[in-house]
């Protein structure tokens, strides 16, 4: 069986009404954005191994939350992360990572190792907000 590449639907470009075409993820942030915030408690996610999708996103839905995937195990870049996700006031990010914090040790000092890589992670994303 072919595995497929999850990006053929993320990167399927669709004709919106009356619009020129895009990129599927476009479309859904600019209705998340435009039409499905109503309530103003909508946010989007996008994988931090993708900065440059994450950067259009960012000009999409403008100050809405960005939960941001994929920093540390997966191989995400910390700096392009936030240079592409931050909002102008260096906010409106909730980056994850996950795996680089609860496999930071398997031995006794695991809680000790979790909160020393979760330090260094959030120090290195002040360097850039």
């Amino acid at each position: 069986m072919k595995t497929r590449n999850f990006r053929e639907f993320q990167d399927l470009h669709v004709v919106p009404v009356e619009e020129h075409p895009c990129p599927l993820y476009k479309l859904v942030a600019k209705h998340v954005a435009k039409h499905w915030n109503k309530n103003g408690n909508c946010a989007v996610v996008v994988g931090a191994t993708y900065p440059e999708e994450l950067r259009a996103v960012r000009e999409i839905v403008g100050d809405l939350p960005i939960l941001i995937p994929g920093i540390g195990a997966q191989g995400g870049d910390v700096e392009k992360t936030v240079t592409a996700g931050k909002r102008n006031d260096g906010r409106g990010m909730i980056i994850n990572s996950s795996r680089g914090i609860i496999f930071a040790s398997s031995g006794e000092d695991f809680a000790e190792a979790a909160r020393r890589e979760t330090l260094k992670l959030h120090e290195e994303i002040l360097k850039y907000c």
